[in-house]
This record gives C-alpha cells, structure tokens and sequence, in this order.
C-alpha cells in the first residue's frame, strides 16, 4: 500500500513568510517616507515684508562635500532699497558688498552698481568627521553681512537672512545665532548674529547604508553555516561550492564601495563590520577547503 507524502504547510512557516513580508515591506516604505520627506532647509529670517533699507540675502544650500569638510551655498540679494527691476533681471542704483566669514579665508562678494544680479558660490568651511559615516555631523557659523561705501567710509547696512532649498541625501539645519556683540548700523548698535548651519544625513542614508552592511552581515553567516556542515559530513562536498565561495568574498569590497557617501577607507564600519565579514567569509573558505581535502573525491590513480 502506496503512502502519500504529507504536503502541507505548517501554520508556523505561514507565520514566519508572513511577518518576513512585512517587515520588509515596512523597512521599504520607511525608506522611501525618510527619502521624500528629507533634505530641505530653513532658515531663520523676516516673517514680515522687510524695510526698503534691509538687504535680504537669500542662502541657498547646493551641496555637503564630506571628504573636505565643505559645505557649499550660494548667496543672492532678493530686496533692497538699492534694487530695481530691469528687462532681464534685478540691477542695483549703487554698489554694496557683502562679507562672508567661515569660508576659505575673509570673503567678499561685490554686486557693481547697473549690473544684473546673480548667485555667488561660497564655500563654507565645516568642522566633522567623514570617518564617523553615516552618523557623521558638519557644523559652521558665518557672518554674512552686507556694506556700502558712505562718503568714503565703509558703514554696515541692516543685513537679513532667509532661503530656502533641498540637498539630496542630507538634512541641513540652519538657525541665527547671537554673538553677543554688537555693530554700528546707521548710528545704532544692533547685536551681530552669525548663521550657524549643521549638516546631516538624512533618514533614507542611514538606514541605506544599515540596509546594506545588514546584508554584508548575513553572507559570512551563509558561508559559514554551508562550510561548517559540510566539515561536519552532513552535506555531500561540492568543489563548485568554493567558486560561490570566491564570489562571495571578492563581492565585499565593490559593496562596501556602494555606501551611500563613500565612506573612506579606515571608517568605523570597517573595523566593525567590513573587517569581519571578510574574515568570515575566509574561515568558511578555509574550511570548505579542509572539507574537501578530507573527503573530497580522490584523484586517478598514476599509471
């Protein structure tokens, strides 16, 4: 009497595929919620239609350059008494400047007078750590001014600060600051405040580049379970197995080159993650090999 296999499925391995499919299904629309909602800037500045004597600057952020500490915005009067429309575009009725710290060395951008203006690219000079990616954090503090000539004399004028922009893949904060010192403005003292910008990465980064090492993690753990049953004969030994091997670790380094960032080399997730798996994925090798020389298939005989 012929016996029919049982082919049904147990409730646990339903239950199992069924939260496996949901918490990726999470994890994917985590990512692309932190993706959509991040990377925008606000900045501090006039809620109200400024005085016809207040230059507003608008900041615009354009890029972080992690690897030298940069972070790049661009900088452009919006309003001011000295502004007037022309055909193709704002041009002033005197000249000013505006002086801009925190960049490479004492910055000054000049807008001629009867010229149309246009975005000037500063770059700013952030303190971080690149090596500390992707928790790694940017910060800078710059005084953006502006000035005119008055009689020869070179006087501050009522300087606001506002703007607006999105840098993919970080999160950039920006807030005025007071420095507790305070500069002639007309014939007043008005307190000096710097813009303090701090750079971050955004959510989708982060969990991009757990996502990933999460995966780097879970390779040695297969190789080392399929190396360690066959050392044991459980499994039959299959030389081809060693090229899977092969592939698996020499798949690491393009990986880790794949970090959303590009970390450098000697970053934290190297001593931690990256070092490791490379390790472990050469013990499986190492032990696959020993398997196979063990019980491998014997050679032909000499003639």
């Amino acid at each position: 009497m012929s016996t029919t296999p049982d082919r049904r499925v147990r409730p646990r391995t339903v239950i199992a595929v069924t939260v496996i499919i949901v918490l990726v299904a999470a994890v994917y629309l985590v990512v692309i919620a932190l993706y959509a909602s991040s990377g925008r800037i606000t900045v501090a500045g006039a809620d109200t239609e400024p005085d016809d004597d207040v230059v507003v600057l608008s900041i615009t952020p354009e890029r972080v350059d992690a690897a030298s500490n940069r972070i790049v915005v661009s900088v452009v009067p919006v309003s001011t008494g000295a502004l007037r429309d022309a055909e193709d575009g704002l041009t002033l009725d005197e000249d000013f400047s505006v002086l801009v710290s925190g960049a490479d060395g004492t910055k000054t951008i000049d807008y001629p007078a009867h010229q149309v203006i246009s975005a000037t690219e500063v770059q700013l000079v952030a303190d971080g750590y690149i090596e500390r990616w992707p928790f790694d954090e940017y910060t800078v503090s710059t005084l953006m001014i502006a000035v005119h000539s008055v009689d020869g004399v070179v006087e501050p004028m009522k300087t606001v600060i506002t703007g607006a922009g999105r840098v993919p893949g970080w999160n950039v904060d920006a807030e005025m600051v007071g420095t507790g010192e305070t500069i002639a403005v007309d014939g007043e003292q008005t307190e000096a405040s710097v813009l303090s910008l701090t750079a971050t990465r955004n959510g989708s980064t982060v969990a991009f580049g757990v996502v990933l090492l999460s995966l780097m993690i879970v390779m040695p753990v297969l190789v080392l379970t399929v190396a360690i049953t066959v050392y044991r004969g459980r499994r039959k030994v299959e030389a081809t197995v060693m090229s899977w091997i092969g592939a698996m670790l020499f798949a690491t380094i393009p990986l880790r080159n794949f970090l959303p960032g590009s970390p450098p080399i000697g970053s934290w997730v190297d001593y931690l993650i990256v070092l490791w798996v490379i390790a472990g994925l050469v013990a499986g090798l190492v032990s696959f090999v020993l398997a196979w020389l063990r019980r491998g298939p014997a050679g032909d005989e000499p003639a």
